[in-house]
């Protein structure tokens, strides 16, 4: 694989990824913007659903940097392509129903024979243990909320529940998925052996929920829906400035309070408002206080307007940015945030999000933009040993696909 430059933390790994939409891709996608070779393997008969259209971006986004081999692994040459990338591989990213791996014949234990230094990642809803008619559930993003307690957090009180978005149970998984495999790495760099790691996004979710499940379990103390106002602490939460646009405040912690105070002309320390206080306790008739006066304060002030002034005194404070906005925000463009890269067909520009986070001394790149349907099939296979003939015979099979995703779709 001469032609990619070698750059970042994780130089010199081989990733293998497998699986569609989000979560898989995303881990592999943490790879592969920091140096380590990463392989997507894809379904030469259905399009990842992260292709959806020509328009759609997850797909230019989050298989940047990466190589596309369209093979068939479940058929006999298939199976032995795959298992001879595998011996050659560090880390194996698979997201499916749990226990897809082990009924296939692909077991950690099989994997193990061809590379017993082999770090497996598995991604799925349910995980691979438990009650087997949970594990064999399929599941999205919004299902992992919904099963791990966490989507019922989110909305209006008295209003249905909403699935936080974007897809916090995918990203989490990922994450998860990255850090542990990277920890397995230096594990093997003792032992010299691989491990398998049992990633469920609903305990993703789960675990996310900081005091919560603790508070229930210890105490029975359940988590009641806050909607975009806190239950505890005044001027906390979304309120809309005088030109429809939304600031998000926190006056929380004693310096917060005293400073907001002070611009809304509210006296402080006083009997209602004595020094030090860290939060103004909401249902209180100097939550009342405060709440209208921040209201009245709105009244003649952008959001702007109001996130410069709080701001600059330490408030914690922002609006709420939407895309041009941030396009458009010094802040913004100071870190580089948006940036471009050349598509598949290296033309194209294709715009996006540059790496994060930034790394002073081995940061991270894209070389590469999302490659194309088995763009990669005859580069990977031909460095595994298999002859032209060998390759050519497996495309005639359905085995292998290759085609421009740009011609297919509209």
């Amino acid at each position: 694989m001469s032609d990619m430059p070698e750059f970042g933390l994780l130089a010199g790994y081989r990733v293998v990824m497998m699986g569609l939409s989000v979560a898989a891709p995303f881990a592999g996608e943490l790879y592969a913007e920091h140096g380590a070779e990463v392989i997507w393997i894809e379904n030469p008969k259905a399009v990842d659903s992260a292709r959806v259209s020509r328009r759609s971006g997850a797909w230019q986004q989050d298989r940047r940097n990466m190589r596309s081999l369209s093979l068939n692994y479940m058929s006999e040459a298939g199976r032995e392509a795959f298992l001879k990338l595998i011996a050659t591989a560090d880390v194996l990213i698979e997201a499916s129903v749990g226990g897809r791996f082990d009924r296939i014949g692909l077991s950690d234990e099989t994997l193990w024979e061809s590379n017993p230094g082999l770090v497996v990642v598995h991604i799925s809803g349910f995980g691979q243990t438990g009650v087997p008619e949970y594990v064999t559930r399929g599941s999205y993003d919004p299902i992992a909320q919904a099963f791990g307690c966490a989507m019922r957090m989110n909305g209006l009180p008295g209003q249905p529940s909403a699935p936080a978005m974007p897809f916090p149970a995918d990203y989490a998984a990922a994450f998860y998925a990255f850090g542990m495999a990277n920890a397995a790495l230096l594990r093997r760099a003792k032992t010299g052996e691989g491990e398998s790691i049992d990633v469920a996004q609903f305990e993703a979710m789960m675990r996310l929920q900081a005091n919560y499940p603790h508070d229930y379990l210890r105490y029975g103390i359940d988590y009641v829906k806050e909607g975009n106002h806190s239950r505890i602490c005044a001027l906390y939460g979304t309120y809309e400035a005088c030109d429809g646009e939304e600031i998000y405040i926190l006056m929380l912690g004693p310096g917060a309070v005293k400073k907001t105070l002070g611009v809304l002309g509210v006296p402080y320390g006083t009997e209602d408002f004595p020094e030090g206080s860290t939060f103004v306790p909401v249902n209180t008739p100097q939550a009342d206080i405060v709440e209208a006066k921040f209201a009245e304060y709105l009244s003649t002030h952008t959001a702007a307007e109001a996130e410069g002034e709080l701001a600059a005194l330490g408030v914690p404070c922002s609006r709420l940015m939407d895309y041009e906005q941030a396009r458009e925000h010094p802040h913004y463009q100071a870190r580089g945030v948006f940036t471009s890269w050349l598509g598949a067909d290296e033309s194209t520009e294709v715009q996006g999000v540059k790496v994060v986070p930034e790394l002073s001394k081995n940061p991270g790149r894209i070389w590469r933009g999302a490659p194309n349907i088995g763009q990669d099939n005859e580069l990977i296979l031909s460095e595994l040993g298999l002859s032209e003939s060998d390759i050519a015979h497996m495309y005639e099979r359905g085995e292998l696909c290759a085609r421009d995703y740009f011609e297919i779709t509209e």
